[in-house]
């Protein structure tokens, strides 16, 4: 027939919804370099950074453990990381990895929710507002324009990935149990 029409598979809606958000995320007018890092994000970055190593260098002194210091170098070392991200995510396309800068820094708050850290309530506010403003200066000046359309867009992805994607069968492992009889 002429209007005969093929159904739609979750497959193609997945495709569909990939291609409609790489058009409303694209910024027509970005052409930065790779690894050209704008004034307001470096300085974001420091913000953020001597802060939080201000407050490592204080719970460091104070660190009950081997085990506190453990996490504390891990903070440590995501924070040595975090420019090597911003000079990845900043040129990123929607196609790209342009959601590395946001996961570490989601990573960099679970880290310091550690009670190790010992923040206080006005630390805890400063530290997450200049997270946040780290990350509103990165979706500014990035190829990646992080708006209502776009986030709508994720979203629909995210939903349909939720619905789509198989999920993991859980394994049970049988428990061995322990025999009451002596061995001899």
């Amino acid at each position: 027939m002429l209007f005969e029409r093929e159904p739609l598979t979750p497959e193609g809606r997945f495709q569909v919804l990939t291609s409609l958000f790489n058009r409303v995320a694209a910024k027509a007018a970005h052409s930065q370099d790779k690894g050209h890092v704008p004034q307001a994000v470096l300085e974001a970055y420091g913000d953020l950074n001597s802060h939080i190593r201000y407050i490592l260098e204080s719970a460091g002194k104070h660190a009950p453990d081997r085990a506190a210091h453990a996490r504390l170098r891990k903070i440590e070392k995501l924070l040595d990381e975090l420019p090597e991200n911003i000079m990845q995510t900043l040129p990123a396309g929607p196609q790209e990895n342009w959601l590395l800068l946001y996961r570490r820094l989601v990573a960099l708050y679970e880290l310091l929710d550690d009670p190790d850290v010992g923040m206080d309530a006005d630390e805890f506010a400063s530290i997450v507002q200049k997270m946040v403003q780290l990350a509103d200066t990165v979706a500014r000046k990035s190829a990646v324009e992080v708006g209502a359309a776009s986030m709508f867009t994720l979203l629909l992805m995210q939903i349909h990935l939720h619905r789509y994607a198989p999920r993991k069968k859980r394994v049970t492992r049988r428990r061995k149990t322990k025999s009451t009889k002596t061995k001899r």
